[in-house]
């Protein structure tokens, strides 16, 4: 069977904006913005609560900062923008399984040099792994893997086997081929040029793994053969970027301020000599860039029958709802209120300049 071609991506490069563009109104995080409207599931307010509750009661919280992190995220309103649709009990587990990842995420970013080696987390993933291939815990293992298992079980009941084992491989990306390498570049304090940066950010930004659970509130799953369609991959592929860029425009303050080479906008940084002002606009421009050929994208994967035509619709338009509502999400969320001061405050100083 040939392979099908697929529409080609346009590769964006950098504009140039020391001495060679004509001066232009820079585009702000005011620019972002997508064709659609964001919602909110009602259950929202339900959702942080049985997430603050599970963390709280699996020992997720183990000291103040960490619970200040987590309560900054407000991961229930963030589930609630990103599944509209979702059911509130399936809303709850999905709110969970975001507040696992949340927290382990900032135990990677937050922990001392020492710790900070691709070799010891690759030991932890495949500990992660093993729970979620196997379900079983040993005896006396700590409140992050015990947790862990909490989900595994519960996914597993819902999803079928197949789903479940895609869920697990993706898990597995998202740590070995995203977290290990991140870690690999922060140790080293070596910023990635930007193709390969954003080849790991794909994974890290951890999106692949919320459209895994997108299926689940479809009341039916995409078919093996769906899932590898090559336009629907893309689609994917195109909708964990966008969100990576939106996330790391908002979360480049937090980020710089631990010394995080990985960011977007620090990497364009360190390849141009730019301000941040023209570094921001110069990431929302890729971002719009990115999202017209996902736009393009979205009426030509192939027919694979009514029904699962029916349902891939349904799964573009909830990778729409993801886009619009982690948007929404991280405007409001106190977890990235000095990055929307700082470049406030920095766009106000290049428009007034």
């Amino acid at each position: 069977m040939p392979t099908p071609t697929l529409t080609k991506i346009e590769i964006v490069p950098f504009e140039g904006y020391v001495g060679t563009s004509p001066r232009r109104e820079l585009r702000s995080i005011g620019s972002l913005s997508y064709p659609w409207k964001g919602r909110c599931n009602p259950s929202s307010e339900r959702a942080e609560v049985a997430a603050t509750g599970w963390v709280a009661g699996h020992g997720l919280l183990r000291d103040p900062d960490t619970a200040a992190r987590f309560r900054s995220v407000g991961v229930g309103r963030l589930a609630a923008m990103a599944y509209p649709d979702a059911s509130p009990k399936l809303l709850e587990l999905i709110a969970q399984v975001m507040a696992w990842i949340f927290i382990q995420d900032d135990v990677y970013d937050t922990a001392p040099a020492k710790e900070q080696r691709p070799e010891r987390l690759e030991s932890m993933f495949e500990r992660y792994l093993t729970v979620l291939r196997t379900g079983i815990v040993k005896s006396g293992e700590e409140p992050s893997v015990q947790a862990l298992a909490d989900l595994a079980r519960r996914l597993s009941e819902i999803g079928s086997a197949s789903w479940y084992l895609h869920f697990t491989e993706t898990m597995r990306r998202f740590w070995m081929d995203g977290v290990v390498v991140e870690t690999y570049y922060r140790a080293r304090e070596l910023s990635p040029d930007p193709a390969s940066y954003m080849a790991m950010r794909a994974q890290t930004v951890g999106v692949y793994v919320c459209l895994d659970l997108l299926e689940l509130t479809l009341g039916e799953e995409l078919s093996n053969e769906v899932r590898h369609d090559p336009i629907l991959r893309r689609i994917t592929w195109l909708t964990s970027r966008i969100i990576a860029y939106v996330n790391d425009v908002f979360s480049y303050d937090k980020e710089r301020r631990v010394g995080d080479v990985n960011n977007y906008l620090h990497v364009m940084q360190r390849c141009e000599p730019m301000s941040l002002a023209a570094v921001v606009d110069h990431t929302i421009r890729v971002h719009d860039r990115e999202l017209e050929q996902l736009d393009k994208l979205g009426g030509t994967v192939r027919d694979h029958g009514p029904q699962m035509s029916k349902l891939v619709e349904r799964y573009i338009d909830g990778c729409r709802a993801w886009m619009a509502g982690s948007l929404d999400w991280q405007r409001i969320s106190s977890r990235y209120a000095s990055g929307r001061a700082l470049l406030d405050d920095d766009q106000r100083m290049a428009r007034s300049g």
